[in-house]
């Protein structure tokens, strides 16, 4: 039997409960959603279960959880903003837009993979899966978009040697 309390007690302090909770909250919204009927559509149900069952978590957990998941809402709200403007941008300046996402699918689902890891990173998420946090300076900063410029023009290079 002590292996079984060893069990939920180690369960208990890794935050069960409010994943417990959280899973308990979306089927209850999204059960109760799907009888009413309201909103038609499975994927609107979905989101609308998937924030309420976030914002009771939210307020159950009113410690480290709940920073993270502020500082979660807070970079993809500056990141959508942010992308929003770059549009609003182009759209100004009358640039044509081709159909990039279906050109090159796989290139934008490896950005976004990489974009939500480092907003995961940059809320604190590895705090909450007890893995010791990355310490990005301006060095690193300045490295990595360096190497980034560096495979941007080693890519520009090899598309124009291709079609030459």
């Amino acid at each position: 039997m002590a292996g079984l309390e060893v069990l939920i007690e180690s369960l208990r302090q890794a935050g069960f409960m409010l994943v417990l909770l959280w899973l308990l909250t979306l089927s209850i919204v999204y059960g109760i959603l799907s009888h009413v009927g309201i909103p038609k559509s499975k994927t609107v149900q979905g989101v609308i279960a998937i924030a309420v069952s976030f914002l009771v978590l939210l307020a159950a957990a009113a410690g480290p959880a709940a920073v993270f998941v502020s500082n979660l809402v807070t970079a993809g709200i500056v990141i959508v903003f942010g992308l929003l403007l770059v549009v609003i941008f182009f759209e100004f300046l009358g640039v044509q837009r081709p159909e990039v996402f279906g050109k090159h699918p796989k290139f934008f689902g490896i950005a976004l993979i990489v974009l939500l890891i480092l907003i995961f990173i940059g809320a604190g998420g590895l705090g909450i899966l007890n893995i010791p946090s990355i310490q990005i300076t301006t060095p690193i900063v300045a490295i990595l978009f360096f190497l980034v410029v560096m495979a941007v023009a080693v890519w520009v290079m090899m598309k124009e040697t291709k079609s030459a």
